[in-house]
C-alpha cells in the first residue's frame, strides 16, 4: 500500500523542505479533513509555525501534480447559480457552475457577498475551463445578468422555481 508521504515524494511535489515533508503531508491531510486553510495552519502551528499561505501553496502544488482541475474543453451550456449559506452567524454565498451536457461541476466558490463583482470574478474563473463561447443559463438575479452582460457573454434567463 502506497503511503501519502511516498505518493507526495514520488510526485516530486515539494522542491524545498524548510518544513519537514511529514509536516507538509500532515498539513495536506488536515486541509482535506477540515476544508480550511486557516484551521489546518492553526493545527499545524501547535507543532511547527506554519502560515495558511504555506498550506495553500502545498495544496496547490499537490493539485497541480495530480491534475485535479477540470479540463479546458468545448462547453455548450453552463448553468450558473448561487445560494446563501449561514455559518457562525455570518452569511456566505456559494456560487456553482455546471456543464449541463456533461452534468459536471466546473467550479464552486464561496464569497462573503453577492454582487456583480463577485459574480464576474466567478464567471472569469469558470471561463478558464471552457473552449469556445458557451451560453449560460441563469435565473432572474440581476447580479448574474449584469456580470454576463459586462463580459459580453450569451445567456438564457429561466425561472427555476415551481
Amino acid at each position: 500500500m502506497l503511503s501519502i508521504r511516498s505518493l507526495v515524494e514520488s510526485l516530486g511535489v515539494f522542491e524545498r523542505n524548510r518544513v519537514p515533508v511529514e509536516l507538509k503531508v500532515l498539513g495536506l491531510a488536515f486541509y482535506i479533513q477540515l476544508s480550511s486553510l486557516r484551521r489546518a495552519a492553526k493545527a499545524l502551528s501547535e507543532i511547527h509555525r506554519v502560515s495558511k499561505t504555506a498550506v495553500w501553496k502545498w495544496v496547490r502544488k499537490l493539485g497541480e501534480r495530480l491534475n485535479v482541475n477540470p479540463s479546458r474543453i468545448p462547453r455548450r451550456l453552463i448553468a450558473l447559480d448561487e445560494t446563501c449559506v449561514k455559518a457562525n452567524g455570518s452569511e456566505y454565498w456559494v456560487y456553482a457552475a455546471i456543464d449541463v451536457d456533461r452534468n459536471e461541476i466546473i467550479s464552486m466558490r464561496v464569497f462573503p457577498s453577492r454582487n456583480s463583482l463577485a459574480t464576474k470574478l466567478f464567471i472569469e474563473e469558470v471561463l478558464k475551463y471552457c473552449d469556445g463561447n458557451p451560453t449560460f443559463v441563469v435565473d432572474r438575479a440581476p447580479w448574474l445578468r449584469e456580470a454576463l452582460e459586462e463580459l459580453k457573454l450569451q445567456y438564457n434567463q429561466e425561472s427555476f422555481r415551481r
